[in-house]
């Protein structure tokens, strides 16, 4: 047998067990690894090995893009929110409340009998009219139908300012009745309702344009005829 020589070490009290050089006593081993993670990567690695996953995640992404797509075709969705009952009872107060004898079924409402009253109330009816614009607002109608409704009732007011006149005009325009059906139409069917009202507005404001040019048109005109007519006076 072949002599190793002398180990060195010391003794453990108590135990008669020599303890190694670089030996700590009562020193623990080190703890085994308890991780849990899959060996050779991550979430791929776990896609690629569970079968059928793969397959699940990629119909869900399918799935999800084609609603997305969808989504976009139909357009917005149509406002949820209902419109009161008093709304409607308040319109057909405003325009439709009495029947006018001998013209064939023809009413008029509270608003048309205001315009008999000077001032007070012209503001009476545009504030009744406004009444039933907010109410439209509150239920979530676009931009352009308010601005629709709004020049609805601004038209039927400036007529208004005419005592009899006023009243004819309620009778055949209606702008309460019109603004209950805008917003019906709106909530109903907003992309149809908002591009009919853009191209109202678009024309209204070319009008009003056409309108100014031509009474600067006139104005200097006059004006012109009025300076060569005193011309020819004056030689």
């Amino acid at each position: 047998m072949r002599d190793l020589g002398v180990i060195e070490g010391r003794e453990v009290p108590g135990t008669g067990v020599p303890v190694q050089p670089g030996e700590v006593q009562g020193a623990a081993p080190p703890p085994e690894s308890t991780s849990t993670r899959p060996p050779g990567g991550g979430v791929g690695s776990v896609v690629a090995r569970v079968p059928g996953l793969r397959t699940s995640v990629t119909d869900e992404v399918r799935q999800a893009l084609d609603d997305i797509r969808e989504a976009r075709r139909r357009g917005p969705k149509p406002n949820s929110r209902p419109l009161p009952a008093w709304v409607g009872r308040l319109a057909w107060v405003l325009d439709d409340a009495f029947s006018v004898p001998g013209t064939r079924g023809r009413r008029v409402g509270v608003d048309g009998m205001l315009t008999f009253v000077p001032v007070a109330g012209d503001l009476a009816g545009l504030g009744l009219s406004i009444v039933v614009v907010l109410a439209g607002v509150a239920a979530g109608v676009s931009i352009p139908t308010t601005a629709r409704m709004m020049l609805n009732v601004g038209l039927e007011s400036l007529v208004g300012l005419v005592p009899f006149g006023g009243a004819v005009f309620d009778m055949f325009y209606k702008a309460n009745q019109r603004n209950m059906r805008l917003i019906e139409r709106d909530l109903a069917d907003r992309r149809s309702t908002r591009r009919s009202s853009s191209l109202v507005l678009l024309g209204a404001v070319l009008t009003v344009v056409v309108g100014v040019l031509m009474s600067l048109f006139v104005v200097f005109a006059g004006v012109f005829l009025v300076v060569a007519f005193v011309s020819w006076l004056v030689r």
